[in-house]
């Protein structure tokens, strides 16, 4: 399916090929694009309601720049958004969702003999449909999305400087750890896991981006 302007300066921005700080001009990208300014000016409209661009006045749209804070204020309601919805998932969590992680954790492990960021947050983003997928609920999803959408660059920028092997055995642990849950039998936990998880992914990054003193367990 063709990507719409929307989904690639979406992408863009999180992926940081337009950078923090950097003024996006109407006119050159509906030169790029090949339409007016009045598709363009909608796709601005949207990514500054989500956080990812502001308007400067007198100036144009700007990259919005990654604030550790707000991203620390977005992952604070994700920790609940996403425990949430997989204590709803859980109970609608089939075999086809297991045979789905289990390609996911296979995949995440070729990667440690391939480095490519890109790849390694689509398996994350494809955990995430997973879950949206079977917690069935398009209103939570779609709050979930935007919400990673504010925290994902933090991410982005610490992973694409970080170790790299280190940062794969990560997600590794994660699916390994939800795989070894569903194998078990046990019931009610999936959303403590996914928070718990959450949780020290956060922890992750705080060390990394501010050079906390003490390294998370």
């Amino acid at each position: 399916m063709k990507k719409t302007i929307y989904q690639i300066m979406r992408e863009r921005i999180m992926y940081l090929e337009y950078k923090p700080g950097e003024i996006l001009n109407e006119k050159v990208l509906a030169e790029e694009f090949e339409v007016s300014r009045s598709p363009i000016k909608d796709v601005l409209s949207r990514l500054e309601w989500e956080q990812l661009l502001r308007v400067i006045p007198r100036t144009g749209s700007m990259v919005s720049e990654i604030e550790f804070s707000r991203v620390m204020n977005a992952y604070q309601v994700r920790f609940e958004i996403e425990c949430f919805e997989a204590t709803i998932a859980e109970g609608q969590f089939f075999s086809k969702h297991i045979t789905k992680l289990q390609e996911l954790h296979k995949k995440c492990k070729s990667l440690l003999q391939k480095e490519d960021p890109k790849a390694l947050t689509e398996i994350d983003a494809s955990l995430r449909s997973l879950i949206h997928d079977a917690a069935g609920n398009q209103v939570l999803a779609d709050v979930s999305e935007r919400l990673y959408r504010q925290t994902f660059r933090l991410w982005y920028s610490v992973l694409i400087k970080s170790d790299w092997i280190e940062e794969v055995t990560a997600v590794i642990k994660e699916l390994e750890t939800l795989l070894e849950y569903f194998a078990s039998g046990s019931s009610n936990e999936f959303g403590i896991i996914r928070k718990t998880q959450l949780i020290k992914h956060l922890e992750r990054l705080r060390y990394k981006f501010l050079g906390a003193l003490e390294r998370p367990a």
